[in-house]
Order: structure tokens, then sequence, then C-alpha cells
């Protein structure tokens, strides 16, 4: 389970427990979260593919089931591309794959110097970094607009995951902002060479609300890898595993035991 920019693993806990009596599930943590790597160093997606490659390597693992979302989508689709017999079945989850037509005027606007992604960086980088309790901390994040459609017990889950007791006897915040500007920073724009390219049996879900992988998005999947299965979630949004965690899980489960 390939995780989001900004996210942990334990935030999709609930989407894959319908898997959790068939499957041993793993997760490689991106390298944001090892403290060893300025963000300077990241300059293509396709370093962290590399890095997810390397410690299924190191688990001795085989015949993977790949999922991932948003950036953990995209991470999952160069690994299975560049290392195809390592993996089995492929699942994407509202992957961070923009439409070929925004892609095309993020690259016009990039030449003439203009940076298209650079609210979403700004935004990284103002993210509240430090509470005085973990229950503030919670609170916080229970009443962001972003989270608004998540049960409290997701919101827990994901402030549990995101936080970590600091130096000062406060919370801090355990996903740095500087690594999640970078990574909006160096979103690919060579994706759909690479979703023509993808061989393994495969299902793509998007939310029906989301803000990025959208409803060209899906339609352009369709046309370049036409073997792929696609599933759109009623109501969800890009967020769609934490939103609609049963509903995900399902889907997942469904596509795993029926004809690959």
């Amino acid at each position: 389970m390939a995780h989001a920019n900004g996210f942990l693993p334990t935030t999709y806990q609930k989407a894959l427990e319908p898997l959790l009596q068939h499957y041993h599930v793993v997760s490689v943590l991106a390298r944001p979260v090892w403290g060893d790597t300025p963000p300077s160093w990241l300059k293509n997606w396709s370093q962290m593919a590399d890095d997810m490659v390397e410690g299924l390597k190191e688990m001795r693992a085989h015949q993977v089931v790949g999922i991932g979302h948003s950036l953990g989508g995209v991470l999952t689709l160069y690994a299975a591309v560049k290392e195809p017999d390592l993996f089995k079945q492929i699942v994407l989850i509202d992957p961070t794959m923009l439409a070929p037509g925004l892609l095309r005027k993020i690259r016009f606007m990039k030449f003439f110097g203009f940076e298209a992604r650079n609210f979403l960086v700004k935004g990284a980088l103002r993210r509240k970094r430090e509470w005085e309790t973990y229950r503030e901390a919670y609170e916080y994040f229970r009443g962001r607009q972003l989270l608004k459609t998540w049960s409290d017990e997701m919101v827990e889950s994901y402030t549990k995951s995101i936080t970590a007791p600091s130096p000062q006897g406060k919370v801090s915040l355990s996903y740095p902002p500087e690594w999640e500007a970078q990574i909006y920073r160096t979103i690919p724009t060579d994706l759909w060479k690479f979703a023509r390219r993808l061989e393994q049996p495969s299902l793509v879900i998007r939310g029906e609300k989301s803000n990025t992988f959208l409803e060209d998005g899906e339609k352009e999947f369709r046309k370049v890898n036409p073997k792929a299965n696609l599933a759109v979630v009623a109501g969800a949004g890009h967020l769609v595993p934490q939103e609609k965690p049963e509903e995900v899980g399902a889907l997942i489960l469904n596509f795993l035991q029926g004809p690959s």
C-alpha cells in the first residue's frame, strides 16, 4: 500500500480491512518521513518509485498486489512498469494523473516561467506544524474543510499517524511540509505513456467529485489502457479511501477475487 502525499499508511487501514483475511499487507514508507534526506533530493517522482521497489525487494516480496493512492498511485504505476515481474495486480486509487489537456497547459506555463502548481506549494508550506496537546491537534484536523466528510474515527487515525511528541513537550507534524511542497513542485507530466505500458490486471478507482483524477482523466485511462477496470465511488472526492473506506475495500476485494 503506497500512501498519498501528506499521509501515512494507518489512515488506509479501514479501507484495507477486507483484505486482511486473505493477504499480508505491507507499506513502504515514502522518503519524506525517513528523516535523513533533504526535499531538494527529489527531482522526479520516479525516484520515490525506485525506493518502493527497493523496499519490496528487501522484503523478498514477489507477485505483489500493488495498491496506491494519489501520489502512491503514481509511484505504483511507475514501479509496475519498471519492474513488471514484481507485481501480479495493480490498484490505483484516484491517482495524481492530470488530464493531457491540463498537463499541456502546465508545461506551457512552466516554459514561460509560471508555476501552475504554486498554490499547492504555498498551501503545503503554510500548514500548521505544532499544537499544545494531541487533543488540540485532533480538534484542529476535525475542523478542517478537507476532512469534513470523514468519520471521527478516521480523523483520529489521521491525527495519530501524522503527529508525534516534540522535544518541547508539544505535538508536532511528523510529515515535513517542505517535503509535501517539493512533491507538488515535481508533479510529473509523463504519466500517460506509463499508463499505456501497464501490463498487469488493473483496477483504477476514482472519486466522483475528485479534483485531481477528473472524468477526463478516467476517459483517457480507458483510451490508453482499455483492459483496465475502472470504478467510480459516488459522492467521494480525491480522498476516497478515507471518505468511503468500506466501498473502496469492497471494490478492491471483488477485483482481486475475480477473474484476472
